[in-house]
């Protein structure tokens, strides 16, 4: 076996390998153009989050939480707090405010809210408890509630999910599959290239003993 066909077999043993080792850096850089460039999550995440022009960010927890959050704030236990509103069902944004209803998890009740993002000021309409009783966010009949709102909030035409399409970036979908065609490519040319070096030495080697007369 000459050089080239050395050459040959190590670049078929190393090809699939490399291939693998591609798409996951491939994977790795889309995660982090995602979050540092667009903004959002990179599509594989169990909490979507999208940043709207604002400066707010849009998303849902496990998938299941809808939320806002005003920048430099973080959401916590309460369904209100300073900064974010979550528990979401519809949300509709009108600069400079925020409004929908939410599920409210001490009442287990649907409340009618607005939220002024200038001074972060959060005002419901709808009574706080219209049952007099407080509900404790492990009481079966909260987490029934909460589920039965978050299994149907897709189907509502002002669904926080419509917010988080509308300003989602599609743009890094279209980076990650350059990058995989691109770095798949280079291999295929680079076996490619084997193989034709190979065949070229071979045809050498065999032109000269079909010249022989015996």
């Amino acid at each position: 076996m000459g050089l080239s066909g050395r050459r040959l077999t190590v670049v078929n043993a190393c090809a699939p390998f490399l291939g693998l080792l591609w798409l996951v850096v491939a994977l790795l850089l889309h995660v982090q153009i995602s979050n540092r460039i667009a903004h959002q999550d990179c599509g594989l995440s169990g909490d979507p989050y999208v940043t709207l022009p604002n400066g707010y960010e849009v998303g849902s927890h496990n998938t299941y939480d809808g939320y806002f959050v005003a920048p430099g704030f973080q959401t916590d236990v309460p369904t209100v707090g300073p900064g974010y509103v979550r528990s979401l069902i519809d949300l509709r944004f009108s600069d400079p405010y925020f409004s929908g209803t939410l599920l409210d998890l001490r009442t287990y009740e649907v409340r009618r809210f607005v939220f002024d993002i200038r001074t972060r000021t959060f005002y419901s309409p709808d009574p706080v408890d219209q049952t007099g009783r407080a509900v404790e966010y492990s009481d079966p009949v909260a987490l029934d509630a909460f589920t039965a709102a978050q299994t149907h909030v897709n189907e509502d035409a002002d669904s926080y999910w419509k917010v988080y399409e509308r300003y989602r970036h599609h743009w890094p979908n279209y980076v990650l599959l350059a990058m995989i065609l691109l770095g798949e490519g280079a291999i295929a040319c680079w076996v490619w290239k084997a193989w034709a070096e190979y065949s070229t030495q071979e045809s050498e080697v065999e032109g000269p003993a079909d010249k022989i007369i015996p």
